[in-house]
């Protein structure tokens, strides 16, 4: 007998914007830990955000964390910063 898929079976590729602040910090901790969460992808226009990527990635997490930062000063580089973090991704 094949296995079947089910719905809990599924796992997502989610993308928190504004992952550097009060809320998408500990959002993202929590995603991060999450068992349906497959690839994790923080993004925001403050530089440390990139922290809060690699703090999560040193965590033992059932997914890849990356983080993405944008950049105040440069609208086409946030652009860009901002496409990568949501490319691939089933949530927002």
């Amino acid at each position: 007998m094949g296995s079947s898929s089910t719905k809990s079976d599924k796992r997502f590729n989610v993308a928190v914007l504004g992952a550097a602040g009060g809320i998408g910090q500990p959002l993202s901790l929590l995603l991060a830990t999450a068992p349906q969460v497959k690839q994790l992808h923080t993004y925001d226009v403050v530089p440390v955000v990139n922290g809060v990527g690699v703090d999560l990635s040193h965590i033992e997490t059932p997914c890849k964390v990356s983080g993405f930062a944008g950049d105040l000063k440069d609208k086409d580089a946030s652009k860009a910063a901002l496409a990568k973090a949501l490319k691939g991704a089933d949530v927002v």
